[in-house]
């Protein structure tokens, strides 16, 4: 009943779930949630264009949830959790006979994108259900303090058992300073995260990116980058650096950081200089 009451909005319907656990350390027990919320089965099987389905009823009254067993740990963990919002939320409508269907590309899909059909926007509810659920906001703090660096990228995936590509994504959407997490494969790029006030990115699907000399399992140092290269050419100066955590089989997580330019151009006094110096003549 206390979920119930909380509404829709996917980051109060997880905090209402974490209200009524312990204060916990280390991995949500997403499974035992589950169980708890009434799916009457987990089950894991190989699927080639899925990532999870839901099965339920009209009344949400049960449910069973099918995920890719192709796909790791922390990320049947996500889906698990995502499918959970479909089963929670009775607004959620499934688009197929078969239940709701979720692709990787719908597990992609956040809050701050521009979605205005509906099956996009219930899977950008479900993912923003999904990451406050294994991330609980008051759990971030130590992650979020310090020194802006993919390391904490790196524990938070370890902390709470998620991969570091939603972990990238936690981070940039809760962090103070202007940051973008840039995921590519062989150092191109596939999509990217991108904080509330970070500046318009100008690159696309499949384009060369230059991050640099790739060493599997290492963390490069934040180094300035030209913005041109990554930023849309009406973006007002900024400047900007890039740090790259290489991955496995040529992934990678870029995290770029944009701070506003100090040289804005000529100051008032040289303004003013020029000004008076041209009356004078």
């Amino acid at each position: 009943m206390a979920i119930e009451d909380v509404g829709l909005n996917p980051q109060r319907l997880a905090e209402a779930i974490h209200d009524q656990l312990a204060k916990i350390d280390g991995a949500v027990p997403i499974y035992e949630i589950a169980a708890a919320l009434d799916i009457d089965e987990v089950r894991e099987q190989p699927l080639c264009n899925l990532e999870a389905a839901l099965v339920t009823t009209p009344e949400r009254d049960r449910g069973s949830i099918l995920l890719n067993s192709r796909s790791n740990r922390q990320r049947r963990r996500f889906s698990l959790s995502h499918e959970l919002l479909h089963f929670l939320n009775p607004t959620h409508e499934q688009i197929s006979i078969d239940g709701f269907r979720c692709t990787r590309q719908d597990m992609r899909l956040s809050s701050g994108d521009r979605i205005a059909d509906r099956h996009r926007r219930q899977e950008s509810e479900a993912n923003s259900f999904a990451i406050e659920l294994l991330t609980p906001r008051y759990r971030l703090k130590p992650f979020l303090r310090g020194a802006t660096d993919l390391a904490h990228v790196v524990a938070m995936a370890k902390e709470f058992d998620i991969s570091r590509e939603a972990a990238a994504r936690r981070f940039v959407e809760l962090h103070p300073e202007d940051l973008a997490a840039v995921f590519c494969k062989d150092s191109r790029f596939v999509y990217a995260a991108c904080g509330r006030d970070f500046p318009r990115l100008s690159i696309t699907a499949g384009e060369q990116c230059d991050l640099g000399q790739a060493v599997q399992g290492t963390i490069s140092s934040f180094d300035e980058v030209a913005p041109d290269d990554w930023l849309h050419a009406a973006q007002p100066a900024c400047e900007l650096s890039a740090q790259t955590l290489w991955q496995a089989n040529g992934r990678s997580i870029t995290l770029l950081r944009a701070r506003q330019s100090d040289d804005d151009g000529p100051g008032f006094d040289d303004t003013f200089e020029r000004f008076t110096g041209g009356l004078s003549r």
